[in-house]
């Protein structure tokens, strides 16, 4: 399959600190003649066409194409104009979700993918097929490192207020905010709490927070943006780490299973500090469940296995189109 492969966030300087938008393209580009297009500035699909090697069987617009700002979903592309099919990859639905909509529509994308759970939401809205397309973790970063555990828990990362977010974004108040601060009230654990809002406390490399990770026995996640299961809780389960997580949306039950491969708490936080404590001090237990989700997360939620899946969408477009 030909495809030509829009994404300017593609080995960038923003995927440099972000590597999550070169995963995916490096690994279709394993499966597919990829042609990668990153002019951001692009007002007419003509012009990608013209320098893209041979006709596409399909166009795809990536994750670093729906990062942009306002006016990149302000264009008519003329995509509706050609035999070719689009797919579309609705990425960060807290940034101007309408204008993304209407673009898709407008330009006559065939299909979209999200990793985002609304999928049912975003095909009611546009009439335009939507399927889950969940993120993933690399497994060349996040494996067992046979260390020594440091911590009983961690947390690193954006704190993700409320007040900082278009409304509706997350369900629950300011859950990161409370689960951190609840965690330092208790006086017998060691924690590696670095939460923040502000960039300057962030882990500065992906090895060492991978490495991070790894120190700790538990590490917590919670949903991104509109209950998106981002790369983190297959990043903590692949490091070999108790995966300890908030209330998981339907679409997701299937990946991620409380007891079997994370422990899942109550999005008001009632029983967060009872499953905490129970899992620390039955250690045993804990193990079998961090053992099933190392071995299952590096079998089936890698970025390879993502192409693979994204790839079978194109497929299965190409052949209905």
């Amino acid at each position: 399959m030909k495809i030509l492969y829009i994404d300017p966030a593609v080995h960038s300087p923003k995927s440099a600190t972000y590597l999550h938008y070169n995963y995916l393209y490096d690994q279709v580009s394993k499966i597919a003649d990829c042609y990668l297009y990153k002019n951001e500035n692009m007002e007419s699909i003509v012009e990608a066409l013209r320098v893209c090697p041979a006709k596409p069987d399909l166009i795809y617009f990536g994750m670093g194409w729906f990062s942009l700002k306002e006016n990149a979903f302000a264009k008519n592309l003329n995509l509706d104009q050609l035999d070719i099919p689009s797919v579309g990859y609705l990425f960060k639905p807290q940034n101007f979700l309408q204008q993304k909509l209407d673009f898709l529509k407008t330009n006559g994308f065939k299909q979209i993918v999200t990793s985002v759970p609304l999928t049912q939401e975003y095909e009611i809205a546009t009439g335009i097929p939507c399927k889950l397309l969940p993120q993933a973790s690399d497994p060349e970063v996040f494996y067992d490192r046979k260390e020594a555990k440091l911590y009983d828990i961690g947390f690193s990362g954006a704190l993700h207020d409320n007040k900082l977010y278009v409304e509706g974004a997350f369900k629950t108040m300011n859950i990161r905010s409370r689960l951190q601060e609840l965690l330092k009230e208790q006086e017998e654990i060691t924690a590696f709490l670095n939460g923040s809002d502000s960039t300057s406390p962030r882990i500065p490399s992906y090895e060492e927070y991978a490495r991070k990770i790894h120190q700790c026995k538990m590490w917590l996640a919670t949903p991104g943006p509109f209950e998106e299961v981002t790369g983190r809780y297959y990043e903590i389960g692949m490091s070999k780490t108790l995966l300890l997580c908030s209330e998981i949306k339907k679409e997701y039950k299937k990946d991620l299973q409380d007891g079997v491969n994370c422990v899942e708490f109550k999005n008001d936080l009632s029983d967060f500090l009872e499953k905490f404590y129970y899992y620390l001090n039955n250690w045993k237990e804990s193990e079998k469940i961090i053992q099933t989700a190392h071995d299952d997360f590096h079998q089936k939620h890698t970025w390879e296995n993502r192409a693979k899946l994204l790839y079978s969408y194109m497929e299965e477009l190409i052949g209905i189109v």
